[in-house]
């Protein structure tokens, strides 16, 4: 027999049983299931079984008092709490149009931009907030209204009267203005959730807008690490979305600032920095954005766990969810949502 044959054969073999336990290795261990459901219910866990699914593994966790809790065995994401006082149910990946959605037509961060992402069926529609010298907040995602619109100079230093006389630049014939953040959220209201990217103002106007709008269950905020925690000790309803500039920084964030999600750029996703969100009690916000934005970035973003996508493109997003059968009848708007990190009565960290 020829030795080479063998010797090779069993080193297929070996590097089959190497590849195959490395799969596993990444997967979210039995250990880590019952930590989730620890988080999320702060008590002790009585039983816990590893189910397959039609979608991969999952975890069925008992918690003391009968509660039962569904953990994703593959991204570590709770999927359900079944029982118990905080119901809570994952909705599936939703889709967020960046500025308005950059690529579907109307100019960004305008009205026409928002109705045109709530008819493609965009579950949320992120907007950039800056406030003007008089104290109004405006939709402008530049320092300037230069780039966008036929005018100049700072939104700092142009009152919220001149630059509504403005004009955005855009190929139609249609005038459009600048809209305030006021009129933004009046649109949106009951139509589409907001994430509000906030460039540069005063926090507190910026709430106060929110509750007029009574859109406090249906808006998240992007901003600095000091910002969101200072905007939840204002008003903890509101969703923050903090960002990571590497993995290594995500359970640092979660244990700090207990946000609704993890807000990650391109360059810091990866597999177990996801898995680290969903593990740490928290849901992956992750941005398929500029050249990031194409349909394998967006399919990686969806195999590995991402439970938002935001995208210049959220028609396509949506498409390539419907073709994998992830994509639900109609957005689920955020009273729905029950964000787990958002229970008052959730201990964390347990352990």
């Amino acid at each position: 027999m020829n030795l080479r044959v063998v010797f090779g054969g069993i080193g297929i073999m070996v590097g089959v049983a190497w590849f195959e336990s490395e799969l596993w290795a990444q997967a979210v261990s039995q250990l880590e299931a019952i930590h989730v459901a620890e988080i999320h219910t702060g008590v002790a866990v009585e039983s816990v079984e590893l189910h397959q699914t039609e979608r991969g593994k999952a975890y069925r966790v008992r918690s003391t008092g009968g509660r039962v809790l569904v953990v994703d065995g593959d991204h570590g994401r709770l999927l359900k709490r079944s029982e118990g006082p905080s119901e809570y149910e994952w909705p599936g990946i939703r889709v967020v149009a960046h500025r308005g959605g950059v690529l579907l037509g109307p100019p960004e961060n305008t009205l026409p931009a928002i109705e045109k992402a709530i008819a493609v069926g965009a579950d949320l529609i992120e907007i950039d907030i800056r406030q003007t010298v008089d104290g109004d907040l405006v939709l402008m995602h530049d320092a300037t209204v230069n780039r966008t619109t036929n005018g100049s100079g700072a939104v700092t230093e142009l009152s919220r009267a001149e630059i509504a006389r403005l004009e955005v630049i855009h190929e139609g014939t249609e005038v459009i203005r600048v809209p305030g953040l006021g009129e933004a959220l009046a649109l949106m209201k009951g139509r589409i959730d907001a994430d509000l990217d906030f460039k540069g103002g005063d926090l507190g106007k910026l709430v106060a807008a929110v509750r007029a709008a009574g859109m406090e269950d249906h808006a998240t905020i992007h901003a600095s690490w000091e910002r969101c925690q200072r905007l939840t000790g204002m008003e903890p309803r509101i969703r923050i979305r903090p960002t990571v500039q590497h993995s290594g920084q995500v359970r640092d964030l979660v244990q700090r600032l207990r946000p609704a999600m993890v807000n990650f750029d391109w360059h810091a996703v990866t597999e177990q920095s996801v898995r680290d969100a969903h593990l740490s009690g928290a849901l992956a916000f992750v941005n398929c954005l500029e050249t990031a934005d194409t349909d394998l970035y967006v399919r990686e973003a969806i195999r590995i766990g991402a439970d938002y996508i935001q995208s210049d493109r959220p028609d396509r997003v949506i498409a390539i969810l419907r073709e994998l059968g992830l994509r639900p009848d109609k957005p689920i708007l955020g009273s729905r949502l029950g964000t787990p990190l958002r229970d008052p009565k959730l201990r964390y960290p347990l352990r």
